[in-house]
């Protein structure tokens, strides 16, 4: 282990930010896009030593798909800092970085002008949208079947309105539900099958036997033994190569196959087929087997002839699995949000306790309260797509970094306006940084333009964010940042909300579990 006195200190404040920095820093010729300089983050992102990169075309570390985009834009001669998303750089063992791209002004270094770029990894943002990309296709899904499990009236209409449901405007290319039958080869029917790549089944033999290779596909496992199977790469997976070539044809890229459970006498499985490779995470996962059980109730609700009964208690069941499903997600989306931004960690949670106790004392009843619970939350879920070293960033923000800051409201809303919550989460997290006087972003409402819960999340927001500790200053003093949020009343900030808050925290001495606070 090397002793601490052994390291070398730098001799000044610029080699510490260049020999040290996190971000792979390339200087090069605008003229003509030669490396001159690279820092060793650069060496260790690129696989390649500081000597073989000096002399570099820079465009020469991208694939080649993007080397001329990069020859456009990086031997622009820049006057001033930009940004330059969509890139990846390819390592030196062939490996594909995602990549966040910063140039810096243009300048004159002995006689020679230079420009750095900035390369920051953004391999763990890209995972993380991933993740909830997965999820929020599965949601959506999820909400349409519950639709569909309301609306059938035979055995055959709801297989096929499940399969129609699953997908209708979605990633999901093709859903099919799948019945094993007895026989020599044991085939497998399709009971009900729906999607734009439907004619991928046009002469697709399927069987669930395991003597044959057609019968050691995801949905003959799946038939045999009751448990759900993924691809997650259909080019690559060897279990799908009878399959591949024709997959490929009609833009399938991964599928699963889950047991459709509690139907007496039956073997069924639904099969969904996604245009995206690794579609299926665990959330979703966990969602698509809620809904193949779901289809087994509903089944079993159609045989049983008790059709009306069933359904209305089946469809109150599922949207309560359902408020309860979506209100569950949203403990991985703020843990992953604060995996990423630890200074803020637990920030979410206390605004949601202040908004909630707030919208209490309004006399909001319960349902609603926990729709704004909800909101809360997840109110900061468009900061996800912003660089972590941002975020966290001890210093004053610049104007784009600022810029790039205001976005996570409406980030946040495009994340979640397609995920079937009973409330408006989407809406209540884009108008969580508007004002009364129409000095907010991003739309710039006014007074009553504002939802009520988004004023109310609001104040709850700046109460906590002032009071809480940041990397760039230490927290007010809870008596000061009520005097703030006075000033604003009837303003920028609602009236009633401000002063419930008010006479919460000075009167009645209300606490958040867990808060540190001045």
């Amino acid at each position: 282990m090397t002793d601490a006195h052994d390291v070398r200190e730098p001799e000044s404040v610029y080699e510490l930010c260049w020999t040290h920095a996190r971000g792979s820093v390339f200087a090069i010729d605008p003229r003509g896009g030669q490396v001159i300089n690279v820092n060793p983050a650069a060496e260790k992102l690129t696989g390649y030593t500081r000597q073989e990169l000096l002399g570099f075309d820079i465009s020469m570390v991208h694939p080649e798909a993007e080397r001329a985009r990069v020859r456009a834009e990086f031997l622009r001669v820049e006057q001033e800092p930009a940004q330059h998303p969509g890139f990846h750089i390819q390592c030196r063992d062939g490996r594909l970085v995602p990549v966040m791209t910063l140039s810096s002004k243009l300048a004159m270094l002995d006689s020679r002008l230079i420009v750095n770029y900035t390369y920051i990894d953004i391999t763990e943002q890209m995972e993380n949208e991933h993740r909830l990309s997965t999820q929020n296709w599965a949601l959506s899904a999820y909400a349409a079947a519950t639709l569909a499990l309301g609306r059938a009236r035979t055995a055959e209409g709801l297989l096929q309105e499940i399969c129609e449901a699953v997908t209708r405007d979605s990633v999901y290319l093709l859903a099919r539900i799948g019945i094993a039958e007895d026989g020599p080869d044991k085939p497998i029917r399709i009971a009900a099958a729906a999607g734009p790549s439907l004619g991928y089944l046009d002469g697709v033999h399927v069987s669930w036997s395991a003597e044959t290779q057609m019968g050691n596909g995801p949905t003959g496992i799946c038939l045999r033994t009751s448990k759900s199977q993924i691809i997650r790469y259909s080019d690559l997976d060897p279990a799908f190569r009878p399959w591949r070539e024709k997959a490929k044809e009609y833009g399938i890229r991964s599928s699963m196959a889950i047991p459709i459970p509690g139907v007496d006498g039956m073997r069924a499985a639904l099969t969904i087929y996604a245009a995206q490779p690794r579609a299926f995470e665990p959330a979703a996962i966990e969602v698509f087997e809620h809904i193949a059980e779901q289809i087994g109730r509903g089944l079993n609700a159609l045989q049983q002839e008790k059709l009306l009964t069933a359904q209305r208690q089946h469809l109150a069941k599922i949207q309560a699995d359902l408020t309860q499903a979506l209100s569950a997600m949203v403990a991985p989306i703020v843990l992953a949000m604060e995996m990423r931004d630890p200074y803020t960690t637990g920030h979410q949670s206390r605004v949601a306790e202040i908004a909630v106790a707030i919208g209490r004392e309004m006399g909001w009843p319960e349902e609603r309260l926990q729709g704004l619970r909800v909101a809360a939350q997840v109110h900061d879920i468009g900061k996800i797509s912003i660089p972590a070293e941002i975020l966290t960033k001890p210093g004053k923000l610049n104007a784009a970094e600022l810029g790039m800051i205001r976005e996570h409201a409406e980030i946040g809303y495009t994340i979640l306006r397609d995920i079937p919550f009973a409330w408006p989460i989407a809406e209540i997290v884009r108008q969580h940084h508007e004002k009364l006087d129409g000095s907010g972003y991003p739309r710039g409402l006014t007074a009553d333009e504002i939802l009520p819960e988004a004023k109310v999340l609001a104040v709850a927001d700046i109460v906590e964010a002032m009071a809480s500790y940041r990397p760039y200053r230490q927290g007010i003093k809870l008596h000061r940042v009520l005097q703030e949020i006075e000033k604003q009343s009837g303003t920028q900030l609602d009236a009633e909300a401000v002063r419930i808050c008010v006479e919460m925290f000075r009167d009645k001495h209300f606490t958040v579990p867990g808060w540190v606070r001045r």
